[in-house]
Formats: structure tokens, C-alpha cells, sequence
């Protein structure tokens, strides 16, 4: 097997990797108020670790327009006399612009972030997202590898 092949089998088999040989995308569905629930921030579980939490006030859905959300109420102090809550779930249709983003938004006279991703399981707590920067990089580096050998 030349080094070629080899290099090409890695790349797949990263890919692949990468992918976890998912075909949709999932979201968290949650709601939290306060101080109290799951839902809130920091949001340190997954897709496995929610189902060891009793009465499963966590769960993880398949959203068909591949797009979640994460909406924080009571950002500029407490919305009510609940105080803050933190919804998270899949949009029933992607934004007209395609565009991630978060936002600052007025609903039912409260001011909220509303944050939308594209991706697997993408509405969990902000993160840097360096998986297609990782990619790129590493795909570089095949690169030169074969321009070397």
C-alpha cells in the first residue's frame, strides 16, 4: 500500500469520525428557571451523561431543519419574580439568511439572547466550534505530508 493510500484511508476514516455517521441533527430540549434545573449555564452534559439525570429533564431530539436554539431570558437582571430562564430546542425552520448568530431580543416585553446554530447538538453552552478550523488544519497537513514524500 503506498503512502498515498494510506493518507487517503486516514482522511476517511477522520471524516468519518467526525461525522459519527450521523445523517440529521440533534438539539437539546430543555427549560430551566433560576437557580434551578439543568438547563441552565454552565451546561456541562452530553448526549449520554443526560440520561443519568433523574426524571430526564434533559432530553436530545432529532431536528429536521438541522438548526437548535438556546434562548436566555432575564439577561439584564431578573425577568420576574422567578428570576432568569434558559430554554434550549430545536427551530422548526432555519433562519432566511442561513446565518448563525446571538441576539438580543425583546419577547413578551422581556428582554432575552436568542442564539441559533446549525449542527449536531450545537445549542449546548457557547463554545469556540473549532471542529471545521481542526479540519482544515489537519487537511493542510496531509497536504504538505504528500507533497514531501
Amino acid at each position: 500500500m503506498n503512502l498515498s493510500a494510506v493518507i487517503t484511508s486516514i482522511v476517511i476514516l477522520f471524516c468519518l469520525a467526525v461525522c459519527e455517521g450521523r445523517l440529521s441533527t440533534r438539539c437539546y430540549v430543555c427549560r430551566s428557571r433560576g437557580e434551578l434545573g439543568d438547563c441552565k449555564d454552565p451546561f456541562s452534559f452530553n448526549d449520554t451523561s443526560i440520561k443519568d439525570l433523574p426524571g430526564f429533564p434533559v432530553s436530545v431530539t432529532p431536528c429536521p431543519s438541522g438548526w437548535c436554539r438556546k434562548q436566555t431570558e432575564g439577561i439584564r437582571g431578573p425577568a420576574d419574580e422567578y428570576g432568569s430562564a434558559t430554554d434550549r430546542s430545536c427551530l422548526s425552520q432555519a433562519p432566511n439568511d442561513g446565518e448563525e448568530r446571538c441576539a438580543e431580543v425583546k419577547i413578551r416585553n422581556k428582554v432575552s439572547r436568542l442564539c441559533l446554530c446549525r449542527g449536531d447538538l450545537c445549542n449546548m453552552a457557547p463554545s469556540s466550534r473549532h471542529g471545521p478550523l481542526f479540519l482544515v488544519a489537519f487537511l493542510t497537513m496531509v497536504t504538505i505530508s504528500i507533497n514531501y514524500y
